[in-house]
């Protein structure tokens, strides 16, 4: 998502040349070759059908796994309902899929507005539709491989040498179960992360536009503009644009209060009335995604069971303090491939440092407590730390000197205080 939402990669086969870009919006079919009958057993049983439980399918082909694997997702389509977005810091076999890329990316708020650019870490969109085609294809040209939507799981419990899982449409046995369905509102897990954690909701509303006219710069993009009003609670807009005439607008809400889906499409049409000068008639919708990311440092567990392992966001790839995932998925879904290639070896606990865990905490803890201050706070940190070092924190690979940077730029005394309160609170234990 956005800034406050993303060596090698020890991949055999080179990635496929992309399909021509598609217009977004229309769903993406699922192979035939995909869709074969159920057996009784399975090697692995991934559940969902989303970023991580395709990536970490396609890491187990790519790492020569034949054993056979079964997906079930209860959504009964591919829909071109979200975007990915990443700073190219490293290779992915999904890297070269990008519609957009940005060398250079702004920030305004009401005080003024700042302009990064960088030529060694472009900022790069991907569809959801065109991820879903090239992974889809990929699992297509492995008999191994199943998949099979509209099919919900309504629960999974160990048992002598497998994990029973109870479908829609009967049971299955798997020797291993990766569960990857994310952290629904309302579940037990979002509840129990919510009650013991700091946490603090990031909504947002996406609107894929086309205008008449040209409007938008296409070599730079908007990572959050304050400027917004901020009487709902702290909002920002986040801007694509991918030609003069095209870009994907969102409203962004960092706050439990938010807005309606018909409230954040009037703030997008405000907002793009009142910065580009583009009334309602003057731009086509073409199409619209919503998302609801908790951003959390509740530590989730990566294995709910001896032989259950959670991924995604429900394994906690989501960064707690900017909302970023697709990177972190990434990471950790390739190790935990190779580990299953190595005889299942005890994948990481994490795919990044574990210093990042404090200052994540503390800075969670100041768009919580202090969101009126928080505009401030982060023009302070795109004006006060160069872009290259900026972009590695915000991707996790930065050194201790790229976090002294960004802790120089930073007021002090509130940052001092709830680092206290997190380190006191990590020797207490969490919140039971």
């Amino acid at each position: 998502m956005t800034p406050i939402a993303s060596g090698g990669t020890g991949i055999a086969a080179a990635p496929r040349p992309a399909r021509p870009a598609r217009e977004r919006g229309s769903p993406v079919a699922l192979p035939a070759a995909l869709d074969r009958p159920v057996r009784d057993d399975y090697e692995f049983v991934i559940l969902g059908a989303g970023c991580s439980g395709l990536s970490l399918c396609h890491y187990l082909l790519e790492e020569g796994v034949d054993a056979p694997i079964l997906i079930l997702d209860r959504k009964t389509s591919f829909e071109d309902d979200r975007t990915w977005c990443f700073w190219d810091v490293e290779p992915t076999p999904f890297t070269h899929l990008a519609r957009g890329e940005w060398s250079s990316w702004s920030f305004a708020s009401e005080a003024g507005s700042v302009t990064q650019t960088t030529s060694r870490y472009p900022y790069k969109y991907l569809a959801g539709r065109d991820f879903y085609e090239h992974v889809l294809d990929r699992l297509a040209g492995s008999p191994n491989v199943t998949v099979r939507l509209g099919e919900g799981v309504g629960g999974y419990a160990e048992e002598s040498g497998g994990v029973g899982v109870e479908t829609s449409a009967g049971r299955v046995l798997a020797r291993r179960v990766f569960d990857g369905r994310g952290l629904p509102p309302g579940s037990a897990a979002f509840e129990e992360a919510r009650r013991r954690s700091v946490w603090v909701p990031q909504e947002f509303l996406g609107r894929r536009i086309r205008t008449r006219r040209d409007v938008f710069d296409p070599g730079r993009c908007t990572l959050m503009d304050f400027s917004v009003d901020q009487s709902r609670g702290l909002r920002f807009a986040y801007v694509l644009p991918t030609g003069e005439r095209e870009a994907l607008v969102e409203n962004v809400y960092l706050s439990e209060t938010g807005t309606s889906r018909q409230g954040h499409r009037s703030e997008i049409g405000a907002y793009l009335e009142g910065s580009y000068g583009l009334g309602p008639g003057e731009y086509e919708v073409m199409g619209e995604e919503r998302g609801y990311i908790p951003m959390t440092d509740h530590r989730f567990p990566r294995r709910l069971g001896e032989r259950v392992h959670s991924i995604g966001m429900l394994g906690g790839e989501t960064r707690p303090s900017t909302g970023y995932a697709f990177l972190r998925i990434q990471r950790y879904c390739r190790e935990l491939a190779r580990a299953v290639s190595a005889g299942f070896e005890e994948p990481p606990a994490r795919v990044h440092p574990r210093r990042l865990d404090l200052l994540d905490g503390i800075f969670l803890r100041f768009v919580r407590e202090r969101p009126k201050e928080c505009p401030e706070v982060y023009r302070r940190m795109f004006a006060g730390v160069p872009p290259d070092a900026l972009v590695r924190f915000l991707t996790e690979r930065s050194t201790p000197l790229d976090e002294a940077r960004l802790v120089r730029a930073l007021p002090k005394r509130p940052f001092l205080a709830l680092a206290v309160e997190a380190l006191l609170e990590n020797a207490r234990g969490r919140r039971t």
